[in-house]
């Protein structure tokens, strides 16, 4: 199924929509997305960060860590007034360009990162974004949430339910990655998302 998934790609219909049989409801209804186990909390991380960030190679992936991926909660403008709202943002990597241009200070290179977002879903909390990054957190080990080289976690062979870690220190690797992700590539959603964009609103971290 992974070799004939790595190399499929999804169908554009006339109107310039992506057409696809396989939905994000069916992955919820099969619990592949949850918190059912390890794997399936893994399989979710991936998945929102896939549809949220834009993220769709392992290699992109890979670049995420516990440093760049953040839980910040900020005040928003809105119609109806001023809002708090919580979310993981992402502090992708910023490349660095050769020449004239590779002397911009620290501060510049800051302010030209792209900064993507997962907003809270505060209608569903079962599927919120949000709480599933903090529920990861708390069964990764203390000692590797500081690191800046690793975010997605092997999962523990003897844990249970149970257990308060669920992950060894032993990252995933590349082709674990591929795996997920060719199966995640074909949900509808993720292209659905994409073309949709990022809606702005103006905020201030608190």
């Amino acid at each position: 199924l992974n070799k004939l998934l790595s190399g499929w790609q999804p169908s554009v219909l006339p109107n310039s929509t992506v057409f696809s049989r396989v939905e994000e409801e069916h992955l919820w209804d099969c619990k592949q997305l949850g918190v059912y186990s390890p794997f399936v909390l893994l399989n979710t991380l991936m998945f929102f960060n896939t549809k949220f960030f834009g993220l769709q190679t392992a290699e992109e992936h890979m670049q995420l860590s516990f440093t760049n991926v953040v839980r910040q909660s900020r005040k928003c403008t809105t119609p109806r007034g001023s809002a708090k709202v919580v979310s993981i943002r992402y502090y992708a990597p910023v490349r660095h360009r050769k020449g004239r241009e590779s002397s911009l200070g620290k501060r510049r290179r800051e302010e030209e990162a792209p900064v993507l977002e997962q907003r809270e879903n505060r209608m569903n909390p079962l599927r919120c974004p949000v709480k599933f990054y903090e529920f990861y957190l708390s069964k990764c080990p203390e000692s590797l949430r500081s690191r800046n080289d690793v975010f997605y976690l092997q999962p523990e062979r003897s844990c249970i339910a149970e257990s308060p870690l669920w992950y060894s220190v032993i990252p995933m690797d590349k082709s674990m990655l591929e795996s997920m992700l060719n199966r995640i590539l074909a949900v509808r959603e993720i292209y659905e998302e994409h073309s949709r964009g990022a809606g702005g609103l103006d905020d201030d971290l608190d």
